[in-house]
């Protein structure tokens, strides 16, 4: 019984290989994170300077789409970046 467990146990934890994909899953993931964040936090630091600046066909303050659309294409591409990223990790290819 005691041998099936420690067996079992064995079986469960991470290889080495796992734990580098991990670590580099994890160092992707928070790059993609900070650059999220740092873009957010850029454009509203400088919201009320670029509501100055009117786009001409959708008749919006740049500020304002800057922090809506912006936000979410940067979160969007930074997904694409990890995928792309963890995917080639776990696949042997760098």
């Amino acid at each position: 019984m005691l041998k099936q467990w420690q067996v079992a146990l064995a079986r469960m934890l991470p290889g080495d290989e796992q734990q580098l994909a991990w670590g580099e899953f994890k160092k992707v993931t928070l790059a993609a994170l900070g650059a999220w964040i740092a873009y957010f936090l850029v454009v509203n630091m400088f919201v009320r300077v670029l509501n100055k600046i009117i786009i001409p066909i959708l008749e919006i303050p740049l500020g304002f789409f800057l922090a809506i659309q912006g936000t979410a294409i940067v979160f969007g591409v930074a997904l694409y970046v990890l995928t792309k990223r963890t995917g080639a990790s776990s696949h042997g290819n760098s």
